[in-house]
């Protein structure tokens, strides 16, 4: 959708497709959705670089401020355009955002500026993960590949780059980290009392990222490969890198009492033979007298009481609120490029606004986000068989 004129309040219109893009300005155009009534559960986005690539002509282009003074005005700017953004209460924000190098070679440190920006402006940092593109092996070799970067009297910056949550309110921020557990290791995960494996079932059969919702908590270590998607847009992130941040932190269902929780039991597992109780974080054999709690105290180096720890699992019960209508969570990118984030939510079941400055670039991301949607539609045999289905049952 073409840009409207500015003061213009926004409101998109999700009966037919659960997607709208627009072209304009980020912080216009964010301040016009907001006019129109809109608010967003989640923001997912990597805005340009500071001084990195120039995209066009235009000069509200973001990233190519000047002057000594040029990388502070590039932090308020952005900080300014996160705070217009409309969102609600529960409401996350991942940004990616990579450092810059002075004329001197060294780094400026704009992600931890940008840090500072953002919490001075009164958003909480929740999470800060680290994209890891290429990994070194003490052994010399790697996992993954990064851009070389040619350079006397220092290392390869391209390694990794951070990915930042912030929320507006810690109490009250909505996540659901079963949506991104990875999976335990099968062999030494029974059913209490039992050598009947646990079954582990993914959250989506559609992301890429292999995930289980009995899992194991994720670290906040990501090894993950750049896209081949970009084309002429050289700073395209993968799917991969955005799959956890949105089923984790944007509800899929939201009713007029807010989002859906996932109900969870902590379930007792065991991983083996005499594996169901640990002490200080190693097996306990106490019970089978092989150790005493003095000896596995002075091993761990702790002299407090032998406390045990029993090994449990999430499992889902149910969701509040499944008897009220419910509708899916938005997500925004104010920088949307390629449309890899829209492409992710909308493969997820959730709505997605995109915004960008250059009409090209919106083009390109609105086929993605249509291209994504039409995947997701029945086939015409499908909905003739679903029709009838729902007619059969209407004179039931």
């Amino acid at each position: 959708m073409k840009g409207t004129p500015l003061g213009t309040p926004l409101s998109p219109d999700f009966s037919t497709k659960p997607y709208a893009v627009y072209t304009g300005d980020a912080l216009e155009t964010v301040s016009d959705l907001a006019a129109g009534g809109i608010k967003f559960d989640c923001v997912v986005t990597s805005p340009p670089y500071f001084h990195q690539r120039k995209y066009g002509e235009d000069g509200k282009e973001i990233g190519q401020e000047k002057g000594k003074n040029g990388v502070n005005l590039f932090i308020e700017t952005l900080v300014t355009i996160f705070k217009a953004i409309p969102v609600n209460p529960w409401a996350n924000l991942w940004i990616n955002i990579g450092n810059k190098r002075g004329p001197d070679g060294t780094l400026m440190g704009v992600p931890s500026r940008f840090v500072i920006g953002m919490q001075d402006a009164g958003f909480y940092l929740m999470d800060d993960v680290v994209w890891a593109k290429e990994v070194v092996l003490v052994d010399g070799t790697t996992v993954g590949h990064c851009m070389i970067e040619p350079a006397n009297g220092r290392l390869n910056g391209n390694g990794w780059e951070p990915f930042y949550r912030f929320v507006i309110n810690p109490k009250r921020a909505w996540s659901d980290t079963c949506a991104v557990r990875i999976p335990r290791d099968a062999a030494h995960f029974f059913h209490e009392g039992t050598i009947n494996p646990v079954e582990q079932h993914p959250y989506s059969d559609e992301m890429g990222c292999v995930t289980s919702l009995e899992g194991r908590n994720t670290t906040n270590v990501w090894h993950v490969g750049t896209s081949r998607k970009g084309k002429n847009h050289f700073a395209a992130y993968s799917e991969e890198l955005v799959e956890r941040p949105i089923a984790m932190t944007c509800p899929q269902w939201i009713t007029e009492n807010g989002p859906r929780e996932r109900v969870l039991e902590q379930v007792v597992y065991s991983e083996g033979a005499r594996k169901s109780k640990r002490i200080f974080g190693q097996y306990s054999l106490v019970d089978s007298g092989q150790h005493t709690e003095e000896s596995l105290q002075k091993k761990s180096g702790r002299m407090d009481s032998a406390r045990h720890y029993i090994s449990r699992y999430p499992r889902t019960k149910g969701w509040t609120h499944e008897d009220k209508p419910a509708t899916s969570g938005i997500v925004l990118d104010p920088f949307g490029g390629t449309g890899t984030t829209g492409a992710v939510a909308i493969r997820l079941g959730r709505r997605f606004i995109g915004i960008d400055l250059y009409q090209d670039v919106t083009e390109r991301m609105e086929k993605r986000c249509q291209d994504e949607w039409e995947k997701r539609q029945p086939e015409p045999s499908q909905q003739i068989e679903r029709s009838d289905s729902s007619e059969r049952a209407a004179t039931n």
